[in-house]
Order: structure tokens, then C-alpha cells, then sequence
């Protein structure tokens, strides 16, 4: 036992071993690690960033602040805008940025408002306005704008006088009747006028006749009132109206009757009922309503001989006049022919105010001169004249009538052995004459009519 030496603990040296072996093992592999080239790392899309939960704005809630949110606020004493500007978002989630140029200062109350009613009220009297965007109410001074409007009529002044009356010198007691109607149309003055009172004290404009164009600089607000304006002006004055005229002379075949039987006219020219008897769907705006003008003129034919003078057709704009001259003039050298009637002529002007309901006013002033026949070279001509008002449906027929007169009608009859020349005889006979004038206006375009 003496002199053996003491064993050796094995299982500490295999542990040390195996520990060794690790170590060399992971330095081989970081060895061949090494010697391996790296392979390129595969390029990541960058991610979405998260919204920040303390600068998140709920859309909601601006629209709550901005609309629902109501306040009252009262100052005795003046107070700067811009600091009444940041009163009005303190405690919401608005913004507010006044500009630097802003001045001025508020005194008021304002009770049980919002933040855009408090904005309508003090922002307007200071020129001020506003823009909203996400919350963030950016308050700066109004700039003016210029915008270019249409003018579409001719660039023309038309003047349009009728005179009417006796000469009070030529009559022993010197009374007279005299009436004048005087038309002036001049679109372009009238139109500078009425936009002058729609703009503001700073505002400018230039009307442009031969371009057609008007050029307004002020505030969007009343640009809008001036294009409001400008069409309704428009669709006044492009209004259009075309009316059928008919001048007709009627010689009675009644030497005995003094004027025409207008009560079998009138039930001539209306619709017949079923019982043959006049029906009016409405009430006739003048004292004879002629619907039917082929029943009317057939109803002329029977109390006389109709003779057309002219039937002119007239296209007029609205309260712009149209004038209509039916004459016979004779020229130097023509032969008089004595048994021949002689024509009247006639002048006619009228000028129709067209309504946005249909009906149809004119402005009639028809002269009618008659001339004298016969060998008599001192027979003076007689005029008759009228210058009357008138409303009128749409299509509608107007009779203007009360120009009677006496004509001379020269015959030739066979008076047998007793005549002249081959036993013929003039023979003159008074005939009773009425002229009158159908008007029948036709609105064209989309006016609507009753």
C-alpha cells in the first residue's frame, strides 16, 4: 500500500476535454465563417410610420368645434382682432393663424354662437376672410378679383319718336290735344348704370362696346350679385316677339249703317261652343278677343267688300320699336285716274313689352291720312291719328278700328238711250269705309305663356 501513488480523477480531465473540444470546434467554425464570403443582404421595403396618438386629429371633432360648439363672448372695452381671433378656437382642436398685416379692433357680444357665425360676423366689416383646411383657419385680408362678362346686343343707340296733336296756333280758342312718345334704347348706358349701384366704393369696370365685354374688379360678393344682374338683363332684353299685322279697309254694302256690327264680329272671332254659343277659357284682355282670324275676316266679307292694304310681318326685341309705312305714291308723269278710290296711308309703330307671364303690351301709334279725290285741287287731306296702350296675350289678335270715314264711289251703270256715250252714265254714290288694323304678337322663345 506503502509507496502507490494516488489516482488520478478521471472525470475532470474528460470534462476539461470536452471543453476543450467545444472551444476548438466553435473556432473552426468561426475560421470557415470567415473564409465564406457574406452573401448581399435582400434590400426591405421601409414600413409605414405610426401615426403618433398625440398629434392624431379626429376629423369629427374639428367639424364639432367648428359648427356645434357654441360660446358667448362680451367685450365693453375694444379689443384687437387678432386676439378676439384666438379667443374664438381657445378649447378646441382648431388652429387659428391671423395674418400680420390684420388690424383693428372688436366691440360687441356674441351670444350663443359658433365659430362660423362668430367669423361671418367680425371678419365681413373689416374686409377680412377665411379659409379652413384640417383644422387650421387661416384669417387674411379680401383681395379684390376682375372678371369678364358678356355683353351680347348690338352697340347702337336707337331714338324712336312719335308726335301726335294739332297746332294750337292753327285753332281760334287755342286748345289742343298733343301727345309725343319717345323710345330711347342705349343697352350699354343703361347696363353701366345698374352695375355701377351693385359695386363697392373701391370697385372698377369698363364696358367695352365693340367687343361686347364688360370688365369688373371688386369682391367676389358682389361680382356675384353683378352676374345675377346681367343675366336677367340678358333674358329681358333678348326677349323676342313677332307680330302679324293686317290693315284692312271694309266698305259696307249698308249705305245706311254708320260702322261695322262688331257684336257678330266678336262671336265670329271667338271659339264656339257645342251649342254654337261663344266660350272663353279666359277672360279677354282687351274688348275684342279674335282667336279665329279666318272666321273673322269671313265675318267681314259678309257686311262689305275687304280690301287688303298690307300685312307686313314684324320682328321686334322686346321695348324696341318697329315701324310699318303703307302708302301709294304716285309718280311724275302717271295718269290720274278719277274713278279709281283712293288708298289711305297708313304709319304704324309699335313697340311690345314682353312679360315673363305670357302677356304682351304694345305701345300703338297708327296715323292715317286720307287722301282727297276727285278734280277738286283744293280738297284738303284728313289724318287721323292714335296713340294708345294695349295688353295682349300671346297670339292673341288686337283690332284697332275707328278710322271711318265717307267715300266718293264713282260707278258706271247702263242708263239706256238716255246715257252718254253709248248709253253709258257715271253715277256717284256715297260708301261708308272703315279701316282697320290686326295685330296678333307671337312670342318666340321659351317665355312661357298662360
Amino acid at each position: 500500500m506503502d509507496g502507490a501513488s494516488p489516482p488520478t480523477p478521471e472525470p475532470r480531465a474528460s470534462n476539461l476535454g470536452r471543453a476543450a473540444l467545444l472551444v476548438v470546434a466553435l473556432a473552426a467554425a468561426g475560421a470557415a465563417s470567415a473564409q465564406t464570403p457574406a452573401r448581399p443582404a435582400v434590400p426591405q421595403r421601409p414600413g409605414q410610420m405610426p401615426t403618433l396618438p398625440l398629434t392624431q386629429l379626429d376629423e369629427r371633432t374639428m367639424a364639432a368645434d367648428f359648427d356645434n360648439r357654441a360660446f358667448t363672448l362680451s367685450f365693453a372695452q375694444p379689443v384687437p382682432t387678432k386676439d378676439l381671433l384666438l379667443l374664438l378656437v381657445r378649447g378646441t382642436s382648431l388652429s387659428i393663424i391671423p395674418d400680420p398685416a390684420i388690424n383693428g379692433s372688436f366691440i360687441g357680444e356674441l351670444k350663443n354662437v359658433t365659430v362660423r357665425q362668430a367669423l361671418g360676423l367680425i371678419l365681413p366689416p373689416l374686409d377680412l376672410d377665411y379659409t379652413i383646411d384640417r383644422g387650421f383657419i387661416r384669417v387674411f385680408r379680401r383681395a379684390p378679383e376682375t372678371r369678364l362678362y358678356d355683353i351680347n346686343y348690338i352697340a347702337t343707340e336707337r331714338t324712336a319718336e312719335s308726335s301726335l296733336g294739332g297746332d294750337a296756333t292753327a285753332r281760334p280758342n287755342g286748345s289742343y290735344a298733343r301727345v309725343v312718345s319717345t323710345t330711347k334704347a342705349d343697352v350699354f348706358a343703361e347696363l353701366t348704370k345698374g352695375v355701377q349701384t351693385l359695386l363697392s366704393e373701391r370697385a372698377m369696370f369698363n364696358v367695352d362696346r365693340k367687343a361686347g365685354l364688360l370688365q369688373v374688379t371688386d369682391f367676389p360678393e358682389r361680382l356675384d350679385r353683378v352676374a345675377v344682374y346681367l343675366d336677367t338683363v340678358q333674358d329681358h332684353v333678348h326677349r323676342q316677339v313677332q307680330i302679324d299685322a293686317r290693315i284692312l279697309e271694309v266698305e259696307l254694302n249698308d249705305e245706311k249703317r254708320q260702322t261695322l256690327d262688331w257684336t257678330a264680329l266678336a262671336q265670329a272671332g271667338s271659339p264656339a261652343g257645342a251649342a254654337g254659343t261663344a266660350t272663353l277659357t279666359r277672360p279677354s284682355l282687351t274688348g275684342l278677343r279674335v282667336t279665329d282670324v279666318s272666321r273673322f275676316m269671313a265675318a267681314l266679307a259678309e257686311q262689305g267688300i275687304v280690301s287688303l292694304i298690307a300685312d307686313p310681318q314684324l320682328l321686334a326685341l322686346n321695348n324696341e320699336p318697329a315701324i310699318v309705312r303703307a302708302t301709294t305714291e304716285s309718280r311724275p308723269g302717271d295718269r290720274k285716274d278719277n274713278d279709281r278710290p283712293a288708298l289711305p296711308a297708313v304709319t304704324l309703330s309699335v313697340t311690345a313689352q314682353i312679360g315673363p307671364d305670357g302677356i304682351v303690351m304694345l305701345s300703338l301709334s297708327p296715323i292715317v291720312a286720307v287722301r282727297s279725290s276727285g278734280q277738286n285741287a283744293g280738297a284738303e287731306d284728313r289724318i287721323h291719328e292714335t296713340d294708345t296702350l294695349a295688353r295682349v296675350a300671346d297670339g292673341e289678335t288686337i283690332v284697332v278700328a275707328g278710322f271711318g270715314r265717307q267715300r266718293e264711289v264713282r260707278e258706271r251703270r247702263n242708263a239706256g238711250v238716255k246715257g252718254g256715250w253709248f248709253g253709258r252714265s257715271t253715277v256717284v254714290t256715297n260708301k261708308r269705309v272703315e279701316l282697320l288694323i290686326l295685330l296678333t304678337p307671337r312670342i318666340l322663345g321659351n317665355v312661357p305663356s298662360q
